[in-house]
């Protein structure tokens, strides 16, 4: 079993893009379960091109379904979607599909402001199993040092 978790921080919203976010979370697969030689070789290829070229979103999709064929359970937890540029959302969510589709042992943990929730049931209409968590004023605290608000979920 395996959670892997991204924050789509407003600040970067320059670096992040669907194949940086699925990126973040094979990286964090392929510590877990021992690598599957296609996830090797695909590395090995990408670091033996001119021009350093990363690995394309294509590539990271196939290399997440091997990965996670691999586990029992598998769960991604994207953190402030909302944050995320919305001309890369439409990538990102029909990147999940492609990889829930190929594996079904995936589960989606989501957080956003209350509009994300159209785009989950626009990429993910009839989806059994989703379940909004709304906090309250008590789950809502202030952090002294930042001054930010965050939420505990307890």
């Amino acid at each position: 079993m395996a959670v892997a978790c991204v924050y789509c921080g407003f600040h970067a919203h320059k670096e992040q893009a669907a194949s940086v976010v699925l990126a973040a979370l094979l990286k964090q697969l392929v510590g877990v379960e021992p690598m599957p030689g296609v996830i090797t070789q695909a590395f090995e290829r990408a670091k033996k091109e001119v021009d350093c070229r990363t690995l394309r979103l294509s590539q990271i999709r196939v290399m997440l379904i091997k990965s996670l064929a691999l586990m029992r359970r598998g769960f991604f937890c994207i953190d402030a979607l909302d944050q995320f540029p919305v001309k890369y959302r439409p990538e990102l969510w029909e990147s999940l599909q492609h990889v829930i589709r190929g594996c079904s042992n995936i589960r989606l943990f989501i957080t956003g402001r209350p509009h994300i929730r159209g785009e989950v049931d626009k990429y993910f209409p009839g989806y059994p199993n989703v379940t909004a968590i709304k906090p309250t004023e008590r789950d809502i605290r202030s952090d002294p040092m930042t001054g930010s608000t965050g939420y505990c979920l307890m």
